[in-house]
């Protein structure tokens, strides 16, 4: 098993989702993160805090911030990645991420049907470039 790496943690902490794909060149890691400014904060707060070097070459504000997701679905959906769920085959079974939140399947099939709705959505919505 490939360990996590220290930035996926600062990820999870502020309470952002890891967006793939990823490029790594010449030592550094380029992607984009699409964030609240809380949460963007928090994101910069927990790489300088795990003395991780980064830049932030560009910020742009959406004319209606919104957040994507509730609390409770982004923390369902990045259990979800974690565990595996969203792999092929999967590294964990709906009752099985349900069991960990302490619910049962049909209530973490309902927030993660709703979250995957408006990811969805949000990325067919997005104008491509």
């Amino acid at each position: 098993m490939i360990p996590k790496p220290a930035l996926y943690d600062a990820l999870r902490a502020s309470g952002n989702l890891p967006r793939f794909p990823a490029l790594m060149r010449n030592g550094w890691l380029h992607t984009e993160l699409t964030a609240s400014h809380e949460r963007l904060s928090a994101f910069t707060g927990e790489l300088t805090a795990s003395k991780i070097p980064y830049q932030v070459l560009s910020v742009t504000q959406s004319p209606e911030p919104v957040e994507l997701l509730t609390e409770r679905q982004l923390e369902l959906v990045s259990e979800a990645v974690e565990q595996g769920y969203y792999d092929s085959p999967r590294g964990c079974t709906l009752t099985e991420l349900a069991e960990s939140f302490d619910i049962n399947k049909s209530a973490a099939s309902g927030i993660l049907h709703r979250a995957e709705g408006r990811i969805v959505k949000e990325f067919v919505e997005q104008p491509m470039t």
